[in-house]
């Protein structure tokens, strides 16, 4: 069976990153990745994680004369990573180390110089940050990302697909359900000065008593929603930032994956906080690149 909804880069003058042998596996709760060296192309597939554990075991089964090892790494790669340890080399690596790894790659081939000091942010179903130095170190994360976006739309739209609900996002005005500081503050107060005013003081905070919601939209609604996530994440990025003296925040992950309402957010936050946001091509794919290089 092929893999769907994959990716093929010609990256010639990089294939010495990523070894020939090896296929890297990320099974995270929503979404897996595999990725592996083709005929002088990376190939990346990614697909709904409960959709995709056959598909993942008919090409260990199918390619297991091309390839010697198979790397997992992912919150949902243990069982299968046990289940094909006695027939092949494998190797279960720490979710975190294969992301930073592959983020460090990407920025190599992107940005041809070393990857700096930085936070990696990893927003798929939930939300994760590391603190990349010399080593790296979890910090913590959060509960907003992918798993709470996707489970507000399905309760209240039944709306399964992603990429479905970021075309309506597209099309969906936030603030006429957010309420910002300019929404409670007079034109003549002087205590706000006019960059404030632009900061969301309530998200949802414009559906109150009065609001009539035979006008609710849910383009608005889904909008605001994943500028909500983008901008609790960006503030608690931007404050770990700052307690570790740090300027370069990679955000990656699957939420992240043509979102340009949240990538927009991000940088926004980043910008008034005097930090740099970095958003590598395709990361959603690194810690699987991770995998596979390590």
């Amino acid at each position: 069976m092929a893999l769907q909804n994959l990716i093929k880069l010609s990256l010639e003058e990089h294939l010495s990153y990523f070894p020939s042998s090896t296929v890297g596996i990320d099974i995270g709760q929503s979404l897996s990745k595999l990725v592996y060296v083709k005929d002088n192309e990376l190939h990346l597939s990614i697909n709904p994680t409960e959709k995709n554990h056959l598909k993942i075991k008919e090409f260990i089964e199918s390619n297991k004369n091309l390839f010697s090892n198979f790397n997992f790494t992912g919150g949902k790669s243990y069982g299968l990573s046990q289940q094909y340890s006695g027939d092949f080399n494998t190797q279960l690596i720490n979710e975190f180390e294969a992301n930073v790894k592959g983020v460090e790659i990407f920025y190599r081939i992107e940005q041809n110089r070393d990857f700096p000091p930085s936070l990696v942010v990893t927003m798929g179903t939930g939300t994760s940050i590391v603190l990349k130095k010399e080593t790296y170190e979890h910090l913590g994360g959060s509960a907003m990302g992918g798993g709470l976006f996707m489970g507000l739309i399905k309760a209240l739209f039944n709306i399964n697909d992603f990429q479905d609900a970021l075309g309506l996002a597209k099309k969906g005005n936030r603030y006429n359900v957010d309420l910002k500081v300019s929404d409670i503050y007079a034109p003549e107060d002087d205590r706000v000065d006019l960059l404030f005013r632009e900061f969301t003081a309530a998200s949802l905070g414009k559906i109150d008593l009065n609001f009539n919601m035979n006008t609710l939209k849910k383009e608005d609604f889904i909008n605001s929603t994943i500028c909500m996530i983008g901008e609790n994440i960006g503030t608690i990025a931007n404050s770990m930032a700052v307690n570790n003296n740090i300027s370069s925040i990679v955000f990656c992950g699957g939420f992240l994956r043509e979102n340009k309402v949240v990538t927009k957010i991000l940088s926004l936050i980043c910008r008034v906080n005097k930090n740099k946001a970095i958003f590598l091509k395709n990361s959603e794919f690194c810690a699987a690149i991770g995998a596979l290089c390590l």
